[in-house]
């Protein structure tokens, strides 16, 4: 509001004496209409500048965790820029209020979660690339109506990028697992054990065990019963966690 008498002092003080008031207005209004149009470009440029960096460092997202092949210490490298970014986006995704909100916010969670998995375990990069599908849980609020001990994910068809969004319920989800955010990776080996998770659900029991363990630290990262299963909190990869009583299924909210 301040600026309006401001550039009417401005208009006053540069126009000609004999000037009348018609005159006056018609330059105010062309004054406006400049300092609308300059505003309208310059927030044009930060909103195209941020959707191409954004496009541009989330296609590099999937095209390095779709790619077949060793997870190097370039990917690490490169990646540690990219999760920069994302996570910054992210954070401004929290709390969606629509489902294209939710979905979108819980694609991008995903893409990370994924690049966070292998910079943290390498190995893990040469199981998804044998996967038939994945699936990746997060206990922020990236959903609609979400409750105490839920979190919410996604899991993805590899062969037809087909995506169900699904919720969660676990112990130590609302708390994040003592950090800022918990998540959870599971590969899937093949069609049977993807469509069962995704169409019947899953609860897991004391007999399945994460697969990030000691013994999964080399090339020995193997599926069990169909199933690897990753957890990473925030400050990095948590081994032997468990997940018994973890429940999944289909969040209807997001069909």
């Amino acid at each position: 509001m301040k600026m309006i008498p401001i550039a009417l002092t401005v208009i006053l003080a540069t126009a000609p004496a004999y000037a009348s008031w018609e005159e006056i207005k018609k330059s105010a209004s062309e004054l406006g209409e400049k300092v609308s149009e300059g505003s309208k470009k310059a927030w044009d440029n930060v909103a195209d500048f941020s959707k191409e960096t954004w496009d541009s460092v989330s296609e590099w997202g999937k095209d390095a965790y779709n790619t077949a092949g060793e997870w190097t210490d370039e990917s690490v490298k490169k990646s540690k820029e990219w999760l920069d970014v994302a996570d910054a986006k992210l954070d401004d995704m929290l709390e969606p209020e629509t489902p294209e909100e939710a979905r979108l916010a819980l694609d991008t969670m995903s893409d990370t979660a994924l690049v966070r998995l292998f910079n943290e375990q390498p190995s893990a990069k040469l199981l998804f690339d044998q996967a038939y599908g994945y699936a990746v849980f997060d206990s922020r609020k990236f959903s609609l109506l979400l409750h105490t001990d839920q979190g919410a994910g996604v899991a993805v068809n590899r062969e037809t990028d087909e995506r169900t969004y699904m919720k969660m319920f676990g112990a130590g989800l609302a708390a994040g697992l003592g950090g800022k955010f918990y998540q959870q990776v599971i590969l899937f080996e093949d069609k049977a054990t993807f469509e069962n998770f995704v169409k019947d659900g899953w609860e897991a029991t004391s007999e399945v065990s994460a697969v990030a363990g000691d013994e999964s630290k080399g090339m020995t990262a193997k599926y069990n019963g169909g199933m690897a299963i990753y957890q990473i909190g925030e400050k990095g990869l948590l081994l032997n966690a468990s997940i018994s009583g973890s429940r999944y299924w289909v969040d209807e909210t997001l069909m």
